[in-house]
């Protein structure tokens, strides 16, 4: 199999799946009423968003096709966003990990718990991977979605619906993880990333590679 003729999905396609994976888990996690507990429906939720945070890491480069920025701080605000959302991502991705290997290896509640303390007494690990470090890779898709409007990669609806659905999803934990309006603020964000996914691949355009590149410079050359 010649590896490269893979076709790579579509950012619009990764854009959209990375957030709908992350509402999946949330929704998966329902029967239980989001409590921390190993069984079927708690091991599928947290299956589906490591998937998810996978993809949202393939995801972070993608940002590279903001292309544009010509500012010094545009620049930086890209990169560190970029990275921001990747490392951020990685943080999620070892988090879910733990969670799996856990609940693959607890009878019950309390073991689990147990496993879990065992992890967090590791030091900067609680920070990392379940706290700041699990949780800014929102505030930097939000700084790539209002980056993309800037320089007009992207309009200012996507930049709004991430905006919204971030500060949405962080004011309703405050109201626990089962509260309406945490779902809605995942939809917006699904909404904004599925809009800017789509907006960055219009941009991009078809690619042409070197030789038909050149074929067609020759053909209008000779016009």
């Amino acid at each position: 199999m010649n590896l490269t003729n893979i076709k790579r999905p579509s950012t619009s396609t990764l854009f959209a799946a990375a957030p709908a994976l992350f509402l999946g888990g949330w929704l998966l996690m329902r029967p239980i009423d989001g409590r921390s507990e190993p069984g079927g429906w708690w091991t599928a939720a947290h299956a589906v968003w490591l998937a998810g945070f996978v993809l949202f890491a393939v995801m972070a480069p993608r940002f590279r096709e903001i292309t544009g920025v010509r500012t010094t701080g545009q620049r930086i605000a890209l990169t560190a966003s970029l990275w921001t959302v990747l490392l951020s991502a990685l943080a999620n991705i070892v988090q879910l990990s733990i969670d799996l290997v856990g609940g693959f290896t607890s009878a019950d509640s309390a073991e689990l718990k147990d496993a879990f303390a065992g992890v967090k007494e590791i030091p900067g690990a609680e920070a990392v991977v379940y706290g700041i470090g699990a949780q800014v890779i929102f505030v930097g898709l939000v700084v790539c979605a209002v980056l993309a409007a800037i320089v007009r990669r992207g309009t200012p609806v996507p930049a709004a619906l991430v905006t919204t659905g971030t500060v949405v999803m962080a004011v309703g934990m405050g109201f626990g993880r089962n509260h309406w309006s945490v779902p809605a603020g995942m939809i917006c964000l699904l909404a904004g990333l599925a809009l800017l996914g789509r907006e960055l691949d219009a941009h991009r355009g078809p690619r042409v590679s070197p030789i038909a590149g050149r074929a067609a410079f020759a053909v209008r050359s000779g016009d």
